[in-house]
């Protein structure tokens, strides 16, 4: 019952859909599991490891119904987490590549992601994008950057979408971005709080 409440805010029916195939608990830690869809909780983080949180459901989901994902499109990911966002979109579109730069997460996600074969697991500096497969179509970043990721925007195709939160550190503003004429035209989304970005052209590396 409630997946079903969650589903239906949710306005892309194909990320709806891929919401309803794909069950959280998968992703999660064994004692997350029992409340990977409760009410109550989806506007909460919740730990992946020690160190690292995985993005509240509902502020996910939000994410990936604004990221307007279709079929056919190549997405670039930048802090792959438990893998279950990162599954949501691999049920959509042709190839997901995410890029993760805490290597206990990325195993946990490898393991949790070995069936999908249209996603690219990269260890790496997730604040410069990834250049050997680029240019995307959409790209989404889980973590919060100081300005406007510039490599990750410039890996874009002409009208692509980036979704990411940028500001201070303990306080930030989620943006849609779209590539428009190679310059950024910018949506404010709203007030939130992450996690900081490491790498190059994050908080810190």
């Amino acid at each position: 019952m409630e997946k079903e409440i969650i589903a239906g805010r949710i306005t892309n029916p194909l990320l709806r859909e891929a919401f309803l195939r794909v069950d959280r608990r998968d992703f999660l830690p064994e004692k997350y599991r029992k409340v990977a869809y409760d009410l109550e909780l989806a506007d909460q983080p919740l730990w992946v490891t020690e160190n690292v949180t995985t993005t509240a459901l509902n502020l996910g989901l939000l994410m990936l119904d604004v990221l307007d994902l279709r079929e056919g499109q190549r997405v670039l990911e930048v802090g792959t987490g438990g893998g279950y966002y990162t599954a949501l979109m691999a049920e959509i579109v042709e190839h997901v590549v995410s890029v993760e730069i805490d290597r206990e997460v990325l195993e946990l996600a490898r393991k949790a992601l070995a069936n999908y074969r249209n996603v690219t697991l990269v260890e790496g500096d997730g604040s410069l994008g990834y250049e050997p497969l680029a240019p995307y179509d959409r790209a989404i970043v889980w973590a919060a950057s100081p300005t406007l990721p510039c490599k990750i925007f410039d890996q874009l195709r002409e009208g692509g979408v980036l979704v990411a939160p940028i500001g201070g550190e303990t306080r930030q503003t989620l943006y849609k971005i779209v590539k428009r004429g190679g310059k950024p035209d910018i949506e404010r989304l709203g007030e939130v709080i992450f996690m900081k970005l490491r790498g190059v052209c994050g908080f810190y590396y």
